[in-house]
């Protein structure tokens, strides 16, 4: 008798951890002025102020003033919105631009009780000229890697930000550099994420 409680009391708790599980796996979706959409949205960036590309001592690398990007996503609600770059540009740079070799796409996950998400690159890859006379490739993990925040807004007047935090792989010579800078959501206003 002792041994079948066990065994009961064993599954309960199998079920109880399945529950919980399950439950914090929470869908993200996309508001415009605080109205939840329930298709495919379009978004438009540009850069607000530089997009640096420097080294793990904050020695910069190359700046570029202008960046443009741009795309649709194609799920709209899941544990993540997803959807491919049709733009990714870099112009107005210290060095040479920025050479975008692949544009890859960008996926948002809420952040809970938020109007903001994380957001993540996944395989892009782009060549950037250095300081040192020679150019690195950078690139983001098929699997995604974290490029920074999406600040969502409620107000239908107001833009969205994305700030970067990105720590990126650029191969032997520089293996781990940062990427920071903000865009500013010009299109649609008023974005927001939910949970």
């Amino acid at each position: 008798m002792n041994y079948l409680k066990t065994i009961g009391l064993t599954a309960v708790a199998a079920m109880a951890l399945m529950a919980v599980a399950a439950g914090s796996a929470s869908a993200t979706t996309l508001e415009i002025g605080g109205v939840v959409q329930s298709g495919a949205v379009t978004l438009t960036a540009s850069a607000e102020s530089a997009i640096v590309l420097a080294d793990t001592e904050r020695s910069q690398f190359n700046s570029c003033s202008q960046s443009h990007m741009h795309w649709t996503t194609s799920v709209f609600s899941g544990t993540k919105v997803i959807g491919s770059l049709t733009e990714l540009s870099y112009a107005t740079c210290t060095r040479s631009p920025f050479v975008v070799d692949a544009k890859g796409g960008l996926f948002i996950e809420s952040e809970s009780g938020t109007t903001s998400g994380n957001v993540f690159s996944e395989n892009a890859e782009v060549t950037i000229p250095t300081t040192f006379g020679f150019s690195v490739s950078c690139k983001t993990a098929s699997s995604g890697t974290k490029i920074g925040t999406l600040d969502g807004v409620k107000s239908i007047s107001e833009h969205a930000t994305i700030t970067l935090t990105a720590v990126l792989s650029c191969g032997f010579l520089l293996p781990s550099a940062s990427l920071k800078g903000s865009y500013k959501i010009t299109s649609p206003t008023g974005l927001g994420v939910v949970a």
